[in-house]
């Protein structure tokens, strides 16, 4: 369901695209900054495509995440529906769901996450997504975005790699 151990050939085509400007936006082996990151407009875009903040207590426990962007090439009013607010705002998003656990892991192990869940959604024509979550650092030297791209898929998807295969994140 979640592997942080994934390569660029185990990403549907779409987030290889997301994957990569991610990847040429880092500066000596660090997570590019949220400001220096450009968004790709591309054809081959994904389904979804979000930039959320990681809020934190003041002792640095998560505690929610805040959509700052979302751009859907399937609907037009997820936009207004989720910029500007908290995951925990919507039912079936805060903690306890599989997509809260696709984000707690990815702002806790401050890794790429690859992930295929089950869709919940309006949509009856799509029965999974596959996933990435990148992070970003903000101005300091943390963690503080998460860039996730989403396709939605009409069939069961589960990346899988070929026996033998070790991670290669080319």
């Amino acid at each position: 369901m979640f592997s942080s151990d994934f390569s660029a050939g185990d990403l549907q085509p779409e987030l290889k695209s997301i994957f990569f400007t991610w990847k040429s936006a880092m500066l000596d082996g660090a997570f590019p900054r949220l400001t220096e990151l450009g968004l790709p407009n591309a054809e081959n875009a994904p389904s979804i495509l979000s930039i959320f903040e990681i809020e934190r207590t003041a002792s640095g426990i998560l505690s929610d995440f805040k959509a700052l962007y979302v751009r859907s090439r399937l609907s037009n009013t997820l936009r207004d529906k989720f910029v500007g607010t908290r995951l925990s705002e919507h039912p079936g998003f805060g903690p306890g769901s599989m997509i809260w656990t696709g984000f707690a892991e990815a702002a806790s192990s401050r890794q790429p996450l690859l992930a295929s869940l089950p869709y919940v959604g309006p949509l009856p024509a799509y029965r999974s997504t596959s996933e990435i979550y990148l992070p970003l650092l903000g101005e300091g030297a943390e963690v503080e975005y998460l860039l996730i791209a989403v396709v939605l898929l009409e069939q069961e998807y589960q990346h899988r790699r070929p026996a033998g295969r070790g991670p290669d994140r080319r």
